[in-house]
């Protein structure tokens, strides 16, 4: 593409920016965008916004040729750059975030090269800027939630709190590799663990970085993860699953948030608590020293005792008990999340001065 500005990559980091997840400026993102973006892709990556576009309506932005922006477009896709869907008869492109998106599908191959290790190295220097913006006073990023067996008995859970019922309600379900262990490669827990769906997991799919799962085996798989200790991070809305992620504390990006980089916001607790039988705990501290990821449980005169305030409800504790002295209670003060994922958006949008910008870009 002809005349291209010197300030593409800055520009493009401008335009991610306006996102929810935000693209705040720092040295690491610069070179993180120079890597993954040719300039040529940085440029029609401009035409772009949020809600997809034809490569002729993109090119009708830019001032260019269709043929070529669609090549360039859907190179981009390929690369997890850029998401695409096919929809009433056409093709449509959309700018895809930092998270999910431009962090995470580049790794969800499972492959590692040198460039993914230029990045990987990048990302890490970059989470903490960038972990400062996830969420809103009020409104997280993502919330906790346990695995469904443990709440069923429970009285007054809720629908949006049965994560089963989410998986049931949606249109596709897939896997994908878990971006942030493939990026850290900290620790040994199970690599495919990304939960996506609908248009997200047809895309990534459709383009060789996630396989379908049915719904029987996506919960089954959950419990797997339970099993191996993994906390279950869903969107923080009522009315659809758009990612489950199962996470290690020591690589994912959003418990790390919350846990190393000081950021409340960026996660909700789930909306219970373990309780502890004292008569059927032996003092093992399975759940202290093998299940909590957040160091919540201490034993004390050889019985477990939680932490309130630094427990997140993930439920770890009670599953992983060989003695079944945990259960899982409802909190007394539960803040339930926006209805749905708009609202969400809005509200955080709102509160980093971010609606306007955002806005145009959906509405371009």
């Amino acid at each position: 593409m002809a005349g291209i500005s010197s300030d593409v990559y800055e520009d493009l980091r401008k335009l991610v920016d306006s996102h929810i997840s935000g693209c705040p400026p720092a040295p690491e993102i610069d070179e993180i965008l120079r890597i993954l973006f040719t300039p040529e892709e940085a440029a029609v990556s401009l035409g772009l916004g949020f809600k997809p576009a034809t490569a002729e309506q993109v090119a009708a932005r830019l001032g260019t040729d269709a043929a070529e922006a669609r090549a360039h477009l859907e190179a981009l896709a390929d690369k997890g750059l850029v998401f695409a869907r096919y929809k009433d008869g056409q093709r449509g492109y959309a700018i895809l975030p930092v998270m999910p998106g431009l962090f995470e599908f580049p790794f969800m191959k499972g492959v590692r090269n040198e460039e993914l290790d230029r990045l990987a190295k990048l990302w890490q220097g970059y989470f903490p800027t960038l972990a400062s913006g996830f969420g809103a006073p009020g409104t997280s990023f993502s919330r906790i939630v346990p695995i469904q067996e443990e709440i069923d008995s429970r009285p007054g859970v809720l629908t949006y709190e049965k994560v089963y019922e989410l998986i049931d309600k949606a249109k596709a379900t897939g896997i994908a590799n878990c971006a942030c262990r493939e990026s850290q490669q900290a620790c040994d827990a199970p690599r495919e663990t990304c939960m996506l769906f609908d248009e997200t997991c047809d895309f990534l799919v459709e383009r060789g970085f996630a396989r379908y799962l049915s719904k029987d085996e996506m919960k089954a798989k959950l419990r797997e993860f339970d099993e191996a200790g993994l906390v279950h991070q869903v969107n923080n809305s009522q009315d659809r699953l758009t990612f489950v992620c199962n996470c290690c504390p020591c690589c994912c990006g959003l418990l790390r948030t919350f846990t190393e980089f000081g950021n409340a916001n960026v996660l909700t607790a789930s909306a219970y608590m373990p309780s502890v039988e004292a008569e059927l705990c032996t003092g093992c501290a399975t759940c202290a020293d093998e299940r909590c990821p957040m160091g919540a449980v201490e034993i004390v005169d050889e019985v477990a005792s939680i932490e309130d305030e630094r427990c997140i409800g993930c439920g770890l504790c009670v599953t992983g008990c060989p003695n079944q002295a945990l259960t899982l209670e409802r909190r007394r003060e539960v803040p339930a999340p926006p209805e749905t994922r708009a609202e969400m958006a809005v509200r955080i949008l709102t509160s980093h001065d971010k609606l306007d910008d955002f806005m145009k870009l959906m509405n371009r």
